[in-house]
């Protein structure tokens, strides 16, 4: 008998897990789900594709990272704007154009949520191997000498290359050089002027840059020249800015817009969704404390001598019934 009831508890607890379970397999939900994962891919390669025109749109204007003002300004109108197109992008086929106040919605969150993720706006813009490039931050950096870097701080930035990647192009996988920026021979013809000397000198760091970069630096500097290295293939978390900005939310822009006007109660985010679906599993514990509720009463009932009390037990033991049975209408409805 022990062992019996002990294989059923078991039994039991499977039999409810897998009811809970089924509960969210509802069919609206999934069509939320479907809906969303379209919208947040989309959303999320729109925003890329423009934040990346952005980019070549900027080489193509000479426009550098070391510039001041223009690249961020730049930078700021290209993730706006991405993050504009990829709202538009989810009330695709609802027969409506998102509004002016929606489409702002959408680029500020797009600004936001990039600023939350690491980005840059200037960081957008192609680097200028005379400079610190759109990779190059102030905390991957140590102080330099006019000299080369000793072994300690080769050491050092080697860790930071592999970490951040080169402050030129972005890659991670490469052996790292300790960067004079500004270089050496940039470093000296500026201190040679009369406002270095009156002003103080440049101050160097050293930057993390890969062998490639390195070596195209070197011929450039020697003649001044101006070069710019885009960073197309070069993705860090913020170029999901859109991936996440739909995720968020929870189902698109474009999910109210979806649906009919006959439909205008049904939930239409993920969110809405899943908190009308989880009625079923707050409804099977539910299941579970009527159960243990009727069995108590049963077990007072034998023992209760007095018949108005067996009456009142029996009625409620109705009661405990009748809501176990519309519990389960409504689970194989579902």
């Amino acid at each position: 008998m022990g062992n019996e009831l002990g294989n059923e508890a078991p039994t039991a607890r499977v039999a409810e897990l897998r009811e809970t379970l089924a509960a969210f397999r509802d069919h609206r939900l999934v069509g939320v789900l479907e809906r969303t994962a379209i919208d947040a891919v989309g959303g999320g390669a729109l925003f890329l594709g423009g934040v990346s025109a952005t980019q070549v749109l900027m080489y193509v204007l000479g426009v550098s990272v070391s510039m001041p003002v223009l690249p961020s300004v730049l930078g700021a109108v290209g993730v706006a704007s991405s993050s504009a197109c990829a709202g538009a992008f989810c009330f695709r086929g609802t027969g409506k154009d998102p509004t002016p106040l929606q489409l702002t919605a959408a680029a500020t969150s797009g600004l936001l949520l990039f600023r939350l993720l690491g980005g840059r706006f200037r960081a957008l813009a192609p680097s200028d191997f005379r400079h610190p490039g759109a990779f190059g931050h102030t905390k991957i950096t140590l102080p330099a000498t006019i000299e080369y870097a000793d072994g300690n701080a080769r050491a050092v930035i080697q860790s930071f290359g592999r970490l951040y990647g080169c402050h030129t192009c972005g890659t991670r996988s490469s052996k790292y050089h300790a960067d004079h920026m500004p270089p050496v021979l940039v470093a000296k013809a500026e201190n040679a002027r009369l406002w270095a000397k009156m002003f103080g000198s440049v101050t160097q760091r050293y930057y993390p840059q890969c062998e490639q970069c390195s070596n195209t630096q070197g011929a450039l500097v020697k003649k001044n020249a101006k070069q710019l290295k885009t960073h197309l293939l070069q993705l860090r978390s913020y170029h999901w800015t859109g991936f996440w900005m739909v995720l968020f939310g929870a189902s698109g822009l474009g999910g109210v817009a979806r649906r009919s006007e006959d439909d205008l109660e049904a939930p239409s985010t993920v969110v809405e969704q899943v908190v009308a679906t989880a009625t079923d599993a707050v409804q099977k514990p539910m299941l579970v404390v009527l159960r243990e509720r009727e069995q108590r009463l049963l077990e007072r009932r034998r023992t209760e001598s007095d018949a108005d009390a067996r009456r009142a037990i029996d009625d409620e033991i109705a009661v405990i019934c009748a809501r176990k049975a519309a519990i389960k209408r409504a689970m194989r409805q579902r």
